[in-house]
């Protein structure tokens, strides 16, 4: 049975508490001060009362949010985390005249620690709607990614640094982030998913998500995390590159391009050194791919060749944590 909000006023004509000026008081109150708030808090009412049924669509209709269909789908709403249930008006100000702003409690996933946000219900001509802050302008920030987002399950956001809109209904989300190449994680810890409150409380603890994840009360930011397992097994595959090289004489497919050039010349390729230039080495993470790039200065036949040998290539992990590094060069 929906839960209807419980409104924390008096219905004792007159009576003020703590500033706050509750039913009963004049009907002509200037716009300007505090009034009668019945009619809107009837409307924020009913706001949550669809919210907490997972009724999307009618609860979008009551707000001043141009919502795109598919965030306010009723298959999306539903494979939230949790929906806002419980909700109580704890404080409001203003007037049914011209606005009503209210601080409304509503349980998401903890019962003992309820999330308390600020909404407006605005009247414009006799047509009250809810609004919010970051309503309708709430980023996702993807940085260095080469996966993708997931949100319920069902929404796909691409990686774009540019930024990409959240039109979301209050609630709790479930966001998992998907790496086709397998080697980049939200956290050092192998972590890809966590859960993304609307509105976002700005002193939310940064413990609550992903060593990555940055949340603030108008974007959440991503940035992949390449593991250090990662680098380390890709690290000993180039030094394997490097010996077969040699036993290729310098000129095999195992070698960067700039050795293959110059192989031919060498006298005895089995006397190749290899030297890291850190200036060369490194990764490079873009959409859809992580890439891979490691340098040398060699010495062969005793002396150092005028050029560095670059060894570049893609890095995949398997499902079952085996990394593969395949030369592009």
């Amino acid at each position: 049975m929906t839960a209807r909000i419980n409104r924390v006023m008096s219905m004792l004509a007159g009576v003020t508490i703590g500033g706050l000026a509750l039913a009963g008081c004049a009907a002509d109150a200037d716009v300007s001060g505090d009034g009668p708030t019945e009619e809107s808090v009837a409307v924020l009412e009913e706001f949550f009362d669809h919210l907490e049924a997972g009724e999307s669509a009618e609860a979008a209709a009551l707000t001043d949010v141009d919502f795109p269909s598919e965030f306010i789908d009723h298959d999306f709403y539903a494979a939230s985390a949790a929906k806002p249930t419980d909700a109580q008006i704890v404080e409001t100000s203003g007037a049914d005249s011209h606005s009503v702003t209210a601080t409304v409690e509503y349980v998401l996933d903890d019962p003992d620690n309820p999330v308390a946000t600020t909404y407006t219900v605005k009247n414009t001509d006799g047509d009250r709607s809810v609004s919010w802050s970051s309503a309708g302008q709430y980023s996702l920030i993807m940085v260095s990614s080469p996966g993708r987002i997931m949100m319920n399950g069902t929404l796909e956001f691409p990686m774009n640094d540019g930024g990409q809109d959240l039109v979301l209904l209050p609630g709790l989300y479930d966001v998992s982030y998907v790496d086709p190449t397998g080697t980049t994680h939200l956290d050092g810890d192998g972590t890809n998913e966590f859960t993304l409150p609307h509105p976002v409380v700005d002193d939310t603890a940064a413990a609550a998500f992903p060593e990555n994840v940055s949340v603030t009360g108008s974007a959440v930011s991503i940035t992949a995390f390449v593991g250090s397992s990662v680098t380390d097994a890709v690290e000993e595959e180039v030094a394997d590159l490097t010996a077969q090289c040699v036993e290729e004489k310098m000129v095999g497919p195992s070698c960067p391009p700039e050795i293959r050039e110059y192989g031919s010349t060498f006298a005895d390729p089995s006397t190749a050194e290899w030297f890291e230039d850190p200036n060369l080495t490194g990764v490079t993470v873009t959409d859809g791919a992580v890439q891979y790039s490691m340098g040398f200065s060699v010495v062969v036949d005793g002396n150092r060749l005028p050029m560095q040998a670059v060894y570049e290539g893609t890095v995949t992990q398997s499902d079952d944590g085996v990394v593969e590094y395949t030369m592009t060069n």
